[in-house]
C-alpha cells in the first residue's frame, strides 16, 4: 500500500488507499470496500478524499493528475502540466482548488471548476514526495523534498517564505491546524519545528531504526503517529514527544491514518495488506452496578468483609506455587542450543504443520538453518524432503519453505545422483513445483483477463 487518507468530514466516513494502479475506497463503519477505481495506466500515488466524501484526487506515474466521482466512478477531470510523476495530490481547504506536486521539482495549484493550472511554484531541488496544507490559514503551504528541505509558501504572493534543513530527504510532512509547529520526516528521525520562531528546530525524535515513511496526526490533533521500514507504528503524546504506544507488523509499514473520532487505526504494508485495528467502544448498555453500602467499622460483618470473594487474576494468593508450564522436547533443544535435534524431533514427531514452521522460522531467525541442514545421510534427509513436497504450495508457508529448498539444493545438487531415494524426492519437489507455477501462470492470466473486463465495463 502506497498510501492512505482519511478524511473527517460528513458522514459516512470514507478512508481511502492506493495500491498499485487501483484507488480503494472503504467504509469506516463497517470496513467494507465501497468503490475501486482502476482507470490508471501505471502506478497509482496519493489519492485523496474531499471532505465531503464526493470527490477523490490521485496521481501517476504517467505524470498525470486525475479527479474522479465517488459512487459514478466517473473522470471528471485529468489535469496534465507536470512532467514527472506525480507523487502528492490534496484538496485545497476551499475544496475548489487541488494541490499537487511532482519529481519534476515543482508544485501546482488548479482550479477545479475548470482543470485550469492557476499557480506554479519553483524553489526545490529535488523531487517533492510530500506537502501540506493549513484549515486556519489557507493561503500557507509547506512542501517537504528530497534535496532535504521543508518549505513554506505563500499562495498569494507565490514566493517560499520560510526554508528548513531537516539534513536527510524527507519522505512525510504535517502541520499542526494552528500553523504554528510543523513536523517533518526523513531517514529514522523526526524533527519538530516552530514555524513562528522562524523555523527553529524544537527537538529531534529517533525511536525507529530505519526510515520513517509515513506521519499523521489523529482526529484530536493530540497524537502523533509514525510508520517505517522498521515493521513498527508508533504513538506520540505531542505535549511531551513522549512514545505511548508502539505497534509492530509483519511488513515494512509504508503508510498510517486514523478515521473519524479514533475509532480506528489504519496501516498499510510493502506486503499490499492494510490492518485496522478498531479501538474498543465501552458497552453503555450495561446498567452500572449499584455501590455497596457502607459497613459499620468494629462489627463482625466488617471484620468478616470479603471472605468469599474469590481472588482476581491481580491479587497475589500466598500459600498455593504456580505451576509452571512445561516445554515441549523441540523447546527444550532450542534453549540448549541443540538446533539439529529441535528439527529432526519436530519432523518425527509429525507435528502440526504450523509447529513445524516456527521451529524453521526460528532457526532462520538464529541464522542456524545452513548448519542444520549440511551433513545429513539418507535417512535425516527424507522427513525434511517429504515436508517440502508436502506443504511447500501452502500460502502460508510458500516464503519459509521456499528458502529452505533453495538452501537444500545448494548444498545437495553436487551429490544427486548418489541416492535413489533422494533424487526421487527431489524429482518429485521439483514436480510439484512446476504444476504449481502452471497453476499459478493462468491464474494471473485470468486476473489480467477479468481487470480488462472491468475495465471495459467501466468505461462504457
Amino acid at each position: 500500500s502506497s498510501g492512505i487518507n482519511a478524511e473527517y468530514g460528513e458522514a459516512p466516513y470514507y478512508y481511502v488507499v492506493t495500491s498499485g494502479t487501483k484507488v480503494n475506497v472503504y467504509n469506516v463503519k463497517n470496513n467494507t470496500l465501497q468503490q475501486s477505481l482502476s482507470r490508471f495506466k501505471k502506478t497509482a500515488y496519493s489519492g485523496c478524499i474531499r471532505r465531503d466524501g464526493k470527490l477523490i484526487v490521485a496521481g501517476s506515474e504517467d505524470n498525470s493528475v486525475q479527479i474522479f466521482e465517488v459512487g459514478t466512478r466517473s473522470i471528471l477531470r485529468k489535469l496534465s502540466g507536470h512532467v514527472r510523476p506525480c507523487h502528492v495530490t490534496k484538496f485545497d481547504e476551499d475544496n475548489v482548488h487541488v494541490l499537487t506536486a511532482a519529481d519534476d521539482k515543482t508544485m501546482r495549484c488548479w482550479d477545479l471548476p475548470t482543470g485550469e493550472e492557476v499557480l506554479c511554484l519553483k524553489g526545490h531541488d529535488d523531487y517533492i514526495r510530500t506537502a501540506a496544507t493549513l484549515t486556519q490559514c489557507p493561503d500557507i503551504w509547506f512542501s517537504g523534498s528530497y534535496d532535504h528541505t521543508i518549505k513554506m509558501w505563500d499562495k498569494r504572493s507565490g514566493e517560499c517564505t520560510l526554508t528548513m534543513d531537516h539534513g536527510a530527504p524527507v519522505e512525510s510532512l504535517v502541520v499542526l491546524p494552528t500553523g504554528g509547529i510543523a513536523i517533518s520526516s526523513g531517514s529514522n528521525k523526526i524533527k519538530v519545528w516552530d514555524v513562528h520562531r522562524a523555523g527553529t528546530l524544537l527537538t529531534t525524535l529517533c525511536n525507529h531504526q530505519k526510515t520513517v515513511t509515513s506521519l499523521a496526526l489523529d482526529y484530536t490533533n493530540t497524537r502523533l503517529l509514525s510508520a517505517s521500514l522498521d515493521h513498527q507504528v508508533k504513538m506520540y503524546d505531542l505535549s511531551s514527544y513522549k512514545v505511548t504506544h508502539s505497534i509492530k507488523y509483519a511488513a515494512p509499514v509504508l503508510a498510517v491514518g486514523t478515521t473519524a473520532h479514533n475509532t480506528e487505526l489504519i496501516a498499510g504494508c510493502s506486503d499490499g495488506i492494510v490492518h485496522v485495528r478498531k479501538q474498543p467502544v465501552p458497552d453503555t448498555a450495561t446498567p452500572a452496578k449499584r455501590p455497596l453500602s457502607a459497613i459499620t467499622p468494629g462489627t463482625a460483618a466488617f471484620l468478616e468483609r470479603g471472605k468469599n470473594t474469590p481472588p482476581t487474576p491481580k491479587d497475589a494468593v500466598s500459600g498455593k506455587e504456580p505451576k509452571r508450564k512445561k516445554l515441549a522436547p523441540y523447546d527444550l533443544h532450542l534453549k540448549r542450543f541443540q538446533y539439529t535435534e529441535a528439527l529432526d524431533h519436530v519432523l518425527k514427531s509429525r507435528h502440526n504443520p504450523d509447529v513445524v514452521v516456527s521451529v524453521i522460522q526460528e532457526l532462520f531467525r538464529r541464522d542456524a538453518m545452513k548448519r542444520v541442514l549440511s551433513g545429513r545421510n539418507e535417512e535425516t534427509l527424507q522427513p525434511i524432503l517429504y515436508f517440502l513436497e508436502a506443504h511447500i504450495t501452502n500460502p502460508r508457508y510458500c516464503t519459509v519453505l521456499c528458502d529452505l529448498a533453495h538452501i537444500l539444493a545448494s548444498l545437495y545438487s553436487p551429490v544427486l545422483g548418489m541416492s535413489p531415494v533422494i533424487d526421487k524426492l527431489f524429482e518429485k519437489l521439483n514436480r510439484r513445483l512446476k504444476f504449481e507455477l502452471k497453476v499459478q501462470e493462468r491464474y494471473m492470466k485470468l486476473q489480467g483477463a477479468m481487470e480488462c473486463f472491468f475495465t471495459a465495463t467501466g468505461l462504457s
